[in-house]
This record gives C-alpha cells, sequence and structure tokens, in this order.
C-alpha cells in the first residue's frame, strides 16, 4: 500500500536503485526490489512493536543464528567487539543479540530532533531487547570506554554523513559521504569489525549473518588507512545488498540530498 501512496520515498528508493543497478537490471526488476523494500519495512514495523515481549527461545525459533560461537570467540580476547551494522533486513530485531551473548550491547544512534517523544519511544522498545543506546553527539569516548571493558558496540555505516565529517568512499561505483568513526575506533582500540546482518527469510523469519572479522589496513599512515578501511567497509556492505538487494534501505539519500529548486 504504501509504495503506491508514499510517492516520495518510492521515488527516492527508484533514484537510488537506478544508481546502484541501472546498468544492470532492468526497470521492471528495479520496480520489483523497491516493491518489496517497501514489504520488508512493513513487515519490520510489525515485528519492531513485538521485541518487548520476545524472549530468547521466541527469538531462536524465528531466527536462524549463524557465526555466533567465533564471535564469542573474539570476546575472550578482551578488546571488545565492534559491529558493522547496516539499516539491512529487520535491523531492530538484531538487538535481541545481546540477551544471547548476556550483555547489553552498545549502539550508536542519531536522535530524532525533529520528534523527541518518537525517539524517546523507540530507544526504550531498543532498550527492553538489550540494547544501549548513545546518540551519536561525542560519543567516541563513551565507546572506547565500553570496549576498554570488552564490550560490544554496534555502528550503522549506511547512512549519509555530512560532508564536512564524511570520507568519500566508493559505494555502487559513485562516491558517498561515509563516517569515518567505525575505522578510526578500530584503529584506536585494536577492537575486530565483525559485518553483521539480519536477512528475511520468508514471513517471520530470519537468518542472522554473523561474518567474520574484517582485515583492517594498517601502514601507519593514519588518514590513508582510515580511508581505505572505510572503502573496505562500503564494500562488504556493497557485497551484502547485492546478495540481497531488496532487504537495504533504499528510501534514504544516501549519495547526495534532495536538490532544492532554486527560487528565481
Amino acid at each position: 500500500m504504501f509504495f503506491h501512496l508514499d510517492r516520495e520515498h518510492r521515488k527516492v528508493a527508484l533514484e537510488n536503485l537506478h544508481l546502484a543497478f541501472g546498468k544492470e537490471k532492468s526497470e521492471e526488476e528495479l520496480i520489483a526490489i523497491a516493491r518489496k523494500t517497501f514489504e520488508n519495512l512493513g513487515m519490520m514495523a510489525v515485528e519492531f512493536f513485538r521485541i518487548p515481549k520476545m524472549d530468547v527461545e521466541a527469538f531462536k525459533k524465528r531466527v536462524t543464528i549463524e557465526g555466533l560461537e567465533e564471535a564469542l570467540r573474539l570476546l575472550a580476547k578482551g578488546k571488545g567487539t565492534l559491529l558493522l551494522l547496516a539499516h539491512f533486513g529487520n535491523w531492530e530485531m538484531m538487538g535481541i543479540m545481546s540477551k544471547l551473548i548476556g550483555s547489553s550491547i552498545m549502539v550508536i544512534a542519531k536522535p530524532m530532533k525533529k520528534n523527541e517523544r518518537m525517539d524517546q519511544y523507540i530507544t526504550e522498545i531498543r532498550n527492553a531487547a538489550g540494547l544501549e543506546v548513545v546518540s551519536s553527539i561525542k560519543a567516541s569516548r563513551i565507546v572506547m570506554k565500553a570496549l576498554s571493558k570488552n564490550r560490544v558496540v554496534g555502528i550503522l555505516i549506511d547512512q549519509r554523513a555530512k560532508r564536512s565529517e564524511g570520507i568519500w568512499a566508493d559505494f555502487f561505483g559513485k562516491k558517498a559521504p561515509t563516517t569515518p568513526s567505525l575505522a578510526v575506533l578500530a584503529m584506536k582500540t585494536g577492537a575486530p569489525v565483525v559485518p553483521v546482518f539480519m536477512v528475511r527469510n520468508g514471513f517471520g523469519k530470519h537468518r542472522l549473518i554473523i561474518q567474520n572479522p574484517l582485515e583492517l589496513v594498517h601502514t601507519g599512515d593514519i588518514k590513508k588507512d582510515v580511508e581505505a578501511n572505510t572503502q573496505l567497509f562500503n564494500h562488504t556492505l556493497e557485497s551484502m545488498i547485492r546478495r540481497y538487494p531488496d532487504q537495504w534501505f533504499w528510501v534514504h539519500r544516501r549519495w547526495e540530498r534532495k536538490k532544492r529548486v532554486s527560487q528565481r
């Protein structure tokens, strides 16, 4: 329904899909992906409000988990773990992972300044899942302290960063301003970076894919290393999107802001 009614976000999704796959897929294929994207978001909205009542057993019935044992072995090394996250599948349900490992997971999130009540409500549901939500504003020290205590910290890397703060890294063959925070924190702390994705696997079923830690670039040139590792993160996400193109959040203007029409 919203695919047909929400013209603005449908337009954004199709524009993004043309940027990413315009030379690889037909118009019919792009529309089909956009429609599936809206379907996923609709199902996710319903599932989101059920999270507070979901325990570990209910989670395991709905979600097939891959790679958890290796992730737990990383925690045994005592450096903490950084999770490379994205708005993929039902990313909100990943919060239940904290109950699986027996410790709350810290996530960095941008506050919804335009709707503080909604921001508070969403934060409450995330807290119920077992997450500790920290504002992205001046979060670096908090994250470093958490990692020093061997905690797990998740950072979403697929939102458009500010031009003045982001690194222009390749994403589907087009430069996109990308947050360097994950690369900077990983290089400063030595914490491994583990990509984690929740993939929808039919109605009400999911796969939680915990990948192996990424091999980061360390040449001694900090600026170039941050750029190279940020590029690595974008390529990791792009690879996953290519496998499951209808699972990503195409309704966000990832590459550029909406162009303003100049008034004459």
